[in-house]
């Protein structure tokens, strides 16, 4: 009876979802299953005492949020140090052989790295550019929640002219994130100073094809450029997913990406002491 059911779903389900429309509606409903699943397993864990309000891990360890209550995009992973993890290495790389004067986080959301850079870094000036207002504002109470709003500006929406007149001295690092933005935004030809700055920027060909290469082309002869891809994470690293089933932790740390993730880490040649 089992199997005959199983082959009666199948005669109905696999020919429907041929159809674009029923696909784009399964796949809806499947994103918001998935949601739902880790607003309930993130309050579970926040209620035991398991989840809280402090980066647990990672080059950002340390790092405090506002209650659960307070909706930031990735907390979970955040908290638990899985965020971004392929970048890892470059962090703590950075934190332990450089110093900045200034820091420009573009496209800085609700300010994950702004306050955490301005942590990993407390010599150093932070500008944070974000587009969303309700996200500006969620940065602006977590840095002053990690005690380093005075060394914050935060600014709206960034464009290549915004960028060109900040004309920083010193040591800079850009750290950038806005969505394919990188293509107008990112180009040394209209903000000098770029030539001179570190560089980390996360590349969206899934969105656009062509940026990756773009992007190599303008700073290749002004840079050492190193390449960073996601790659899945190491389950076993964090405890808490151990008890969890397949389902539910994909729907605490699974990547929302379209494809493939690639990063830059462009250093000036002549880099300045």
């Amino acid at each position: 009876m089992k199997n005959a059911l199983h082959y009666l779903a199948d005669l109905i389900t696999l020919p429907l979802l041929q159809f674009s429309c029923v696909d784009r509606l399964v796949g809806y409903l499947s994103y918001q299953r998935r949601r739902a699943t880790r607003r309930k397993l993130e309050a579970r864990f926040y209620g035991a005492g398991k989840h809280g309000d402090v980066v647990i891990d990672g080059p950002l360890q340390g790092l405090r949020y506002p209650p659960l209550y307070q909706w930031a995009s990735c907390r979970f992973e955040k908290i638990i140090g899985a965020y971004e993890h392929e970048l890892h290495g470059l962090l703590h790389r950075l934190a332990s052989a450089k110093e900045y004067d200034l820091i420009v986080n573009v496209g800085a959301a609700e300010g994950f790295y702004t306050a955490g850079l301005a942590l990993l870094f407390p010599k150093a000036k932070v500008v944070s550019f974000e587009a969303d207002e309700g996200r500006t504002r969620f940065c602006r109470n977590l840095c002053q929640i990690n005690q380093v709003w005075e060394r914050i500006e935060t600014r709206g929406h960034c464009s290549a002219e915004d960028l060109a007149m900040l004309n920083p001295l010193g040591r800079v690092l850009v750290w950038m994130d806005i969505d394919t933005g990188e293509r107008m935004v990112l180009d040394p030809a209209k903000v000098h100073w770029l030539r001179d700055a570190d560089i980390l920027v996360e590349l969206h060909d899934c969105m656009e094809e062509g940026i990756t290469p773009l992007i190599q082309g303008r700073f290749e002869s002004t840079h050492r450029i190193e390449k960073f891809t996601s790659r899945g994470l190491e389950y076993a690293r964090y405890p808490l997913l151990r008890e969890l089933l397949f389902h539910e932790i994909e729907a605490l740390v699974g990547d929302d990406r379209r494809g493939l993730q690639d990063w830059f880490f462009m250093e000036p040649l002549n880099t300045k002491p």
